[in-house]
């Protein structure tokens, strides 16, 4: 079974939410709620111009090293035995429950949602993002020659950590059934300055 294109569009969201938004000690599922409502209104896509409106409202990360934390909370893979599909939840989760750490460098820490914005050459078109403080939220819609589908992210951010929920629903020819769903919970928090 193939679900290299899963990853693909999991990593086209996560990498600039997870790193830029390095977020808050509120759990996300507390974000204010019109923040995410809002932002799922924009049918036709953001230009980069309006993505950068919005990164100007965000709450950047500081430079340090940074500890991170993913949580498999739901996955759905309709074809699949069950059997089957239970150790494929099992190794992802075991895979995602390592805690990472990494260095952010002022440079990174700077160009917070840049990548976003690059997101948009990748196959990928950002539907909606709307940033109000510590608050964030967004929709992504991708579409590749081998899998395409949404993905929906809101979290909390401060300038030393963040949380974030992710929902990602694809299809692909690759998948048994043809489709895949899954969530996330992703943390960071910053740890003390990177190693010299």
């Amino acid at each position: 079974m193939h679900i290299r294109p899963a990853s693909r569009l999991a990593v086209l969201c996560l990498a600039p939410f997870a790193l830029a938004a390095c977020g808050s000690d509120e759990p996300a599922e507390q974000a204010d709620e019109t923040v995410a409502e809002e932002a799922m209104v924009a049918p036709e896509g953001m230009s980069e111009d309006e993505i950068a409106a919005e990164m100007k409202k965000a709450i950047l990360p500081k430079p340090g090293q940074y500890t991170s934390t993913a949580e498999l909370v739901e996955l759905e893979i309709p074809g699949v035995p069950a059997a089957q599909a239970q150790q494929m939840k099992d190794m992802m989760r075991a895979s995602l429950s390592r805690t990472t750490s990494r260095c952010l460098t002022p440079d990174e820490a700077e160009k917070g949602f840049e990548e976003l914005a690059k997101a948009q050459q990748e196959g990928c078109t950002v539907d909606s993002f709307k940033v109000d403080g510590g608050k964030f939220a967004g929709k992504m819609i991708c579409d590749n020659p081998d899998a395409s589908g949404t993905m929906t992210m809101s979290g909390t951010g401060t300038e030393t950590s963040s949380e974030m929920d992710m929902a990602m629903d694809m299809t692909s020819a690759n998948l048994p059934g043809g489709r895949m769903a899954m969530k996330m919970h992703v943390t960071s928090k910053r740890t003390g300055e990177c190693p010299s």
